[in-house]
């Protein structure tokens, strides 16, 4: 038996024409019950690009054409170990994000909405970091 290895993950930290992040609620593990991006594991043989828009799709609806890497990010946990490629991207976004997959909700927050529901646990550990690294750039 093998012992068990890291996910390759992708993640996009979408903001709206005012700033905002768009995070969905994880309805399923690993991080079920926590507010996060959107995103997921990828895919055989699927680009990181590729994969960030198709699980920002099926989790909120929202179709982008392109995005740009932000940044790499460990999600670490008793149950999870994941290595997530971080994309972000800016608005104005036409459609209202629509919670769907492993999301129970989806909606756009503040950055310091975002920090209050961090320090609270709220959150998959250290999202208020990436966010603030990804409005950065």
């Amino acid at each position: 038996m093998f012992p068990p290895r890291p996910l390759v993950g992708v993640s996009v930290c979408l903001f709206d024409d005012r700033g905002a992040a768009l995070l969905i609620l994880r309805s399923r593990a690993p991080f079920q019950g926590l507010w996060s991006l959107p995103g997921g594991r990828v895919e055989w043989g699927e680009r990181l690009e590729a994969a960030a828009r198709r699980e920002l799709e099926e989790e909120t609806g929202i179709r982008l054409p392109a995005l740009a890497l932000s940044q790499v990010h460990e999600a670490i946990d008793k149950t999870a170990h994941a290595v997530i490629a971080v994309f972000r991207a800016d608005g104005p976004v036409s459609a209202q994000p629509l919670a769907g997959d492993d999301a129970a909700d989806a909606r756009f927050f503040e950055r310091s909405e975002i920090e209050a529901m961090d320090r609270d646990g709220r959150t998959t550990a250290g999202l208020a970091s990436v966010v603030h690294r990804a409005a950065l750039r």
